[in-house]
């Protein structure tokens, strides 16, 4: 990657410059729609780190193309496959902008997507934003949106009960990624609710509640098509921040997580873990079935954790 100028860095550093991470890993079908959606951006400030995982296609060589016709598309490879959170830790790492925010490498921006949540922070003063989106399978047609819960300011005990932003909808200052350490690259699915989590303990959140993305669904490689990973996932959330929500939320909000693992486990196929958690549940919580969150609709979407 062609190193900016110390001129160039204080540039992009002062004028509120956007640094979009997009981790990829054989992608050279779709890199090109992911960096022609940045390149539509109303907001012109910003550069797009495409952090190669170790692509074995010709990912690379579509990714160069784009570089040679735009100089902020600057294309990034690992030395060793470090998987999506280790990809998008080196972009945040590489960033030499004020803000970040993530593109996964099948995904599209709309045209003022950074425009929108730009404005948003710096109307808020927050230094973490995030957006709903719309939604498209493989073919490009749209379908039904996911919706995100639109939660404002302090929104931690919020988070302890369920997922909130996707990565793609997340605008953050760097700063505040480097704060809580920058991601966790060992979890394999339900990675920005832990990032979430994290930063909603040092941070409030601002939303923008107009799509500032397009999730593209139905792709035959999503983690999120892999109902196992996906419990495994969320198994690891919980255990990883089982003692904040306890102490925070009390014994019901864990009956509340056993539940949702039990039904998670369940249509894996995982029918004796799945039974073990459900009787967990009803041990931490007997009246854990009749528990409701008004959230409790949003707890099971996965955005993937493939690049």
């Amino acid at each position: 990657m062609e190193n900016p100028s110390v001129r160039d860095q204080n540039e992009m550093l002062t004028h509120e410059g956007v640094t979009v991470v997009i981790p990829c890993f054989n992608r050279a079908n779709s890199i090109g729609s992911a960096l022609e959606s940045v390149l539509s951006q109303t907001h012109s400030n910003w550069i797009a780190l495409v952090v190669d995982d170790g692509s074995m296609d010709d990912t690379r060589q579509v990714v160069q193309s784009y570089c040679r016709k735009d100089s902020r598309i600057r294309l990034m490879k690992n030395q060793r496959g470090k998987g999506a959170q280790g990809a998008r830790n080196t972009g945040i790492e590489a960033a030499i902008t004020a803000w970040v925010a993530f593109l996964d490498s099948d995904d599209r921006y709309l045209a003022p997507s950074l425009e929108m949540r730009l404005k948003c922070a710096v109307d808020t003063g927050m230094d973490v934003v995030h957006s709903p989106c719309l939604t498209l399978n493989s073919s490009g047609k749209r379908l039904i949106p996911i919706e995100i819960p639109p939660l404002r300011g302090n929104i931690y005990r919020d988070l302890l009960i369920m997922p909130g932003p996707m990565f793609q909808g997340l605008l953050v200052r760097k700063g505040a990624m480097e704060q809580i350490g920058l991601l966790d690259e060992s979890l394999v699915s339900y990675q920005e609710w832990d990032t979430s989590i994290r930063l909603a303990k040092h941070f409030p959140f601002a939303f923008v509640a107009e799509p500032t993305f397009s999730y593209v669904i139905n792709s035959a490689d999503a983690i999120s098509q892999n109902k196992l990973r996906s419990a495994i996932g969320y198994e690891h959330i919980l255990k990883k921040h089982f003692g904040e929500i306890l102490d925070e939320m009390g014994a019901t909000a864990i009956a509340h997580h056993y539940r949702i693992l039990a039904r998670l486990y369940w249509n894996a196929g995982q029918n004796q873990k799945a039974f073990r958690y459900l009787l967990a549940a009803v041990a931490r919580s007997p009246l854990t079935f009749f528990y409701t969150n008004r959230y409790t609709s949003h707890a099971h979407w996965n955005s993937p954790g493939s690049a």
